[in-house]
C-alpha cells in the first residue's frame, strides 16, 4: 500500500513538466511559453473555441490570469502549405490593435482578436460532451 502511496506522489510530482498534456486537447497540442503568453501549435479537432479554451486555461493556470482579464492573438495562425498550425497568445496588448471577437471561427485569424479568459473558459465545456 505504501508503494503504491509513493508511486503516485511520485507520478504527480513528474507530471509538472506535462502539465500542458492536462489541457482539453488530447495530447495533440503543444505549448511553448511566451513572455505573458503561450503558443499553441496542433488542433483540438473542437476549432476555434477548443484553441481559445486551451490558452485561456493555460492564461489562468500558468500566468495566474483571472477570468475578467483579456487574451489577445498576438501572432495569428496562418494558413497554408509550409505554415506551422500555431497561434500565439498574449495578456498585454501591447503594439496590438484590440478587436473584440463576435464569431470564434475567424478570430485565430486576426492579430489582437481579444476575448476575456472567463469568456473563453466559457469554451471548454462544450469540448467534454461525448460526441455524437
Amino acid at each position: 500500500m505504501k508503494r503504491n502511496i509513493a508511486a503516485v506522489v511520485i507520478a504527480s510530482v513528474m507530471a509538472g513538466p506535462l502539465a500542458a498534456q492536462r489541457y482539453p486537447a488530447n495530447g495533440r497540442l503543444v505549448f511553448t511559453p511566451l513572455e505573458n503568453g503561450v503558443r499553441i501549435e496542433g488542433d483540438t479537432g473542437n476549432g476555434a473555441g477548443g484553441i481559445w479554451c486551451a490558452a485561456a486555461d493555460y492564461a489562468r493556470d500558468e500566468l495566474g490570469a483571472r477570468s475578467d482579464q483579456d487574451l489577445y492573438v498576438s501572432e495569428p495562425r496562418i494558413r497554408g502549405l509550409g505554415h506551422p498550425n500555431a497561434v500565439s497568445f498574449t495578456l498585454d496588448p501591447t503594439g496590438l490593435t484590440p478587436v473584440e471577437v463576435l464569431i470564434v471561427g475567424p478570430s485565430l485569424n486576426r492579430q489582437g482578436s481579444r476575448l476575456s479568459v472567463g469568456h473563453a473558459l466559457s469554451f471548454c465545456p462544450d469540448l467534454y460532451l461525448p460526441s455524437r
